[in-house]
């Protein structure tokens, strides 16, 4: 089934941005919208008369921090949960040869 394109509307800041997405990911780009405006009014706080662009700068900076930080916890679970399994893997196989 081919997803249909929607035209939402998102507030950040303060300005309207229209976007067309995927009906499938409307609700992370909800999602995104909130966890950047949240963001922003905290580095707006933190860095009262500092230029836009600084703002900007930090928001960037802890959402990609975040999407690293997350990717690696991710992937390390991953991995692990991979070593749980070839080791049940081979305890199985040796107890099978004695």
């Amino acid at each position: 089934m081919e997803d249909r394109e929607l035209g939402i509307n998102l507030i950040i800041d303060g300005t309207s941005y229209p976007l067309t997405v995927k009906a499938s990911e409307e609700p992370y780009y909800r999602k995104a919208a909130h966890i950047v405006s949240d963001k922003l009014s905290i580095y707006k706080d933190l860095f009262m008369g500092e230029g836009g662009v600084r703002v900007m700068t930090m928001v960037a900076l802890d959402i990609a921090f975040d999407l690293i930080k997350h990717n690696d916890e991710v992937g390390s679970a991953e991995v692990m949960h991979k070593v749980n399994e070839l080791t049940r893997l081979i305890d199985s196989a040796l107890k099978e040869k004695k």
